[in-house]
């Protein structure tokens, strides 16, 4: 609801029953944003080192059944990055590498260089 009433309602958007369906064209989706910014340290004192124990406890937790770990909002993110850094750069699919080329190609540019 709260993201109805923020992006849609506030932001003179579309909202619930008005909004298009995925792949309609026939009219622009006019879908709203909203940003907030908070600071929670004007809730309660404490915020980083509560929010802390919460991500800990919940990484303790057992894992589903299949999975060996519990991962928290920005664990796959970090874990992305230390790929990456360890890595020397983004990971790409051959896939993706070789269409890259083809349109390179195709445009008479200088295919990317992979490492």
């Amino acid at each position: 609801m709260m993201v109805e009433i923020f992006c849609g309602i506030l932001g003179n958007a579309a909202y619930g029953p008005n909004i298009r369906k995925w792949k309609e064209t026939d009219r622009l989706a006019n879908l709203g944003q909203c940003f907030v910014a908070i600071n929670p340290e004007v809730f309660a004192p404490g915020f980083r080192d509560r929010m802390s124990d919460l991500m800990d406890h919940c990484r303790g937790l057992e894992p589903a059944a299949g999975y060996d770990q519990v991962l928290v909002a920005g664990d796959p993110e970090r874990a992305h990055i230390k790929e990456c850094e360890e890595n020397g750069g983004i990971p790409y699919h051959p896939n993706l590498i070789q269409h890259m080329n083809n349109l390179a190609s195709s445009l008479g540019v200088e295919p990317m260089k992979t490492v």
